[in-house]
């Protein structure tokens, strides 16, 4: 029987620990994993376990949790041999649906024994890994704002609101953007650097991103000429899938980015911030096994 190191965040779902561990060995049992199950308890965590995991010889280690957690495990299982598995109990879990893995726990289980294994590629800022994107300027300033407990009350709603109330306040800034070798120059209000399509269910800001290519997806707000009016027209058409289109919306690929910005703009991974500019940001091909599902 193959042997899995769960990593559960006890906050994610329902925020009801005992609950959640009675339920997964259930599962667990159900799919014929046998599981030690560990709970997190402050940030680095699930980094340690994922690691301590690896170290004692799981055959595959899994985060449960929503995307918070799944880069803390990520970050302790990237460029070892050890398989990560996701069973998705966050607010949103962007990562999941880029992947197709289930939302319902038993077919997620399921992927765990019966999916089949892709090596995709990290990005990697500041010295940390990540899966989806790193965002700088607006974006990470909305994540500024929004408070966790906020979010699991009312989930990506929370997101919506600080876009709207920082749209109040925000001013593009003059960013300078080298990626392989060429540089790139304007006022901007945000750049997303992407390794998924998906930015945030169901928004997709760099949509022509590809897991498994070996490049990073790179997606600049310029300033337009009517500023924060322009700007709000730009993100309503994320959600219409049509932002590419703007002349002011650029969009290129690259292995190796460093971006600069006066004055300096906060910075995101997946989610969380992790520092401000100037910041280097490069793909680390195929360094992460994962469990997904097998389709025909």
């Amino acid at each position: 029987m193959a042997r899995a190191a769960l990593i559960l965040n006890p906050a994610a779902g329902q925020g009801r620990p005992k609950v959640a561990r009675d339920r997964l060995m259930h599962i667990m049992s159900e799919v014929g994993l046998d599981c030690r199950i560990s709970l997190t308890g402050e940030p680095g965590d699930g980094l340690r376990l994922a690691r301590e995991a690896a170290g004692d010889g799981y055959d595959l280690v899994v985060a449960v949790g929503g995307d918070g957690t799944v880069n803390e495990v990520v970050n302790g299982l990237a460029g070892l041999d050890t398989p990560l598995g996701i069973l998705p109990l966050g607010s949103v879990n962007v990562l999941a649906r880029e992947l197709a893995i289930p939302l319902d726990l038993p077919r997620a289980a399921r992927v765990l024994v019966d999916g089949t294994l892709r090596r995709i590629d990290l990005g990697m800022a500041a010295g940390r890994y990540f899966t989806l994107m790193a965002g700088f300027g607006f974006d990470a300033e909305v994540v500024s704002n929004v408070h966790p407990p906020v979010k699991d009350i009312i989930g990506p709603s929370a997101y919506v609101l600080k876009s709207l109330e920082a749209l109040t306040y925000y001013q593009a800034t003059e960013m300078s953007i080298e990626m392989d070798g060429r540089t790139y120059q304007a006022k901007a209000f945000a750049a997303i650097i992407g390794n998924s399509s998906m930015y945030g269910y169901p928004l997709k800001v760099t949509p022509h991103a590809c897991m498994d290519d070996g490049l990073l997806d790179i997606c600049i707000f310029e300033r337009p000429m009517t500023d924060r009016i322009g700007f709000l027209h730009q993100m309503v058409d994320i959600f219409r899938e049509r932002h590419l289109h703007h002349p002011d919306v650029q969009y290129f690929r690259a292995r190796h980015v460093v971006i600069e910005s006066e004055p300096e703009v906060m910075m995101q991974l997946d989610g969380d911030l992790f520092g401000n500019t100037p910041a280097e940001v490069s793909i680390v091909p195929r360094s992460l096994p994962l469990m997904v599902p097998c389709f025909p």
